[in-house]
């Protein structure tokens, strides 16, 4: 077995995840703690050699359980560990049926695919994401224009004209973020059921994060919400987190003034590479287009892996479970 339980503490553990990877905020303890309010616990392990680790929640049923490390594992990692690491989870936290699903955000590589189809796993038949994201490089606050498109710089000074200033928002407020949010659901048609949509689960998660995450509102004239837009930040690196445009926002050009902000809030922080969280060209290409606009270029990274023990039960667990995972 080449896993063992980590016994840190969080902060031990968010700077273990910090110096094997440029982690996702998933694989961050701020993460765990947030989605231990709606039933999930988690399990941390990490490699006899420290060289690799893992963080995944845990939400147990009566005989089986289901096991979700997005962002995860992190690290220099082998066939021998992910060949070992269900019965690891399992050991942890023993079910007669488990699936287990990782969303693995290193590069994509064929020998890294290969390790996962020769220790077990296989690709998910519905996926939560593309494995695709934009990424940018952030230099000085006052270079941030240089990697904006023509047309992106275009809007960006139309917003400004309009009237539309941004701003750092702390302390935030839950329930205007979920008000915006609800609001955007409801003009796409989106999932009803988003966390992003309850003040409650909003207000947990800015307590969780604290200081990791920097939120950033647009407003009109009349200082009305028009936009926000949120990263954590972990070590030099900004992700991409929480972003909504009202109509009236989307009008006046109100997000490209609030990323632009928030770019320019990360630099003056050290943040040297921005993830701009992911990305579908072809389901949402609007949203391609604005964070391609922004400097964005396209990386591809491993993406989702999953093993269900039983495996004869795969196919439908499968299914079942991937309209049920937290995003």
């Amino acid at each position: 077995m080449t896993w063992q339980p980590f016994s840190g503490s969080d902060a031990e553990w968010d700077n273990l995840a910090t110096s094997l990877a440029s982690a996702s905020p998933y694989q961050t303890s701020a993460w765990a703690n947030f989605k231990r309010s709606v039933g999930w616990s988690s399990v941390r392990l990490i490699t006899t050699d420290n060289r690799c680790a893992v963080q995944a929640l845990v939400k147990r049923f009566k005989f089986a359980s289901v096991v979700w490390a997005p962002g995860g594992p992190i690290g220099e990692v082998t066939e021998a560990d992910l060949a070992d690491l269900p019965e690891a989870i399992k050991t942890r936290s023993p079910s007669m049926v488990q699936y287990l699903r990782v969303s693995d955000f290193r590069t994509a590589l064929p020998a890294r695919h290969k390790q996962y189809e020769l220790a077990g796993w296989r690709r998910p038949r519905a996926t939560l994401s593309t494995a695709q994201t934009l990424t940018r490089e952030l230099g000085r606050d006052d270079t941030l224009g240089n990697g904006y498109s023509k047309n992106w710089s275009r809007n960006l000074r139309r917003g400004e004209d309009r009237g539309i200033t941004a701003s750092v928002w702390k302390p935030a407020d839950g329930t205007e973020i979920a008000r915006l949010h609800e609001s955007v659901v409801a003009t796409k048609g989106l999932e009803t059921n988003d966390w992003r949509t309850q003040s409650a689960e909003v207000a947990r998660l800015l307590e969780s994060f604290a200081n990791q995450l920097v939120l950033v509102k647009a407003t009109d004239a009349a200082g009305i919400l028009l936009a926000l837009r949120g990263a954590v930040i972990i070590g030099n690196c900004g992700f991409d987190f929480l972003a909504a445009t009202s109509i009236d926002g989307r009008k006046n050009y109100a997000s490209n003034v609030a990323l632009h902000h928030l770019l320019s809030v990360l630099a003056t922080h050290g943040v040297t590479t921005y993830d701009f969280g992911g990305v579908d060209y072809h389901a949402n290409k609007g949203v391609y287009d604005f964070k391609h606009g922004a400097g964005g270029t396209e990386h591809s990274y491993m993406g989702e892996f999953e093993m269900v023990k039983p495996r004869i039960l795969r196919p439908f667990i499968s299914t079942m479970v991937a309209s049920r995972l937290p995003k």
